[in-house]
C-alpha cells in the first residue's frame, strides 16, 4: 500500500488508525509508516515525495511563516493564521500539493 493512499484512509476514518484525531498523532504515524517501509527495504515514490517536498512547498506557498523543522510546525501556523482545524488543514494542504506535483 503507497503513502497517499494511507492518507487517505486516515483522512476518512482517523481513530482507526490514530489514537486521536490530531495533526501530532498523524506526524507520529506517519513517522512509524516511513521506519516500516525503510525497515523493510519497501520503495514508494509517493512516500518519498511527501517527504523532500511537501515541507519546502508549503514555505513557498505562504511567505509569512516562521521557518520551522517539520511540516507538522508549518501546518500548525498555516491552521492558525487560517482559523482552520489543524488536521483538516493538513489534508487541504496536501490535496493542493498533489494537485501542483501532477501538473505537466
Amino acid at each position: 500500500m503507497n503513502f497517499m493512499t494511507v492518507l487517505d484512509y486516515i483522512e476518512k476514518r482517523p481513530l482507526m488508525y490514530l489514537n486521536e484525531r490530531s495533526l501530532k498523532s498523524l506526524e507520529n504515524f506517519i513517522t512509524g509508516f516511513y521506519l516500516c517501509k525503510s525497515l523493510n527495504n519497501i520503495n514508494d515514490l509517493e512516500g518519498e515525495l511527501f517527504r523532500d517536498k511537501f515541507y519546502p512547498w508549503l514555505i513557498t506557498q505562504f511567505n509569512c511563516l516562521t521557518i520551522t523543522n517539520t511540516w507538522l510546525g508549518l501546518i500548525e501556523q498555516i491552521a492558525k493564521l487560517e482559523n482552520q482545524d489543524e488536521f483538516d488543514c493538513f489534508f487541504y494542504y496536501l490535496k493542493q500539493f498533489n494537485k501542483s506535483m501532477s501538473k505537466p
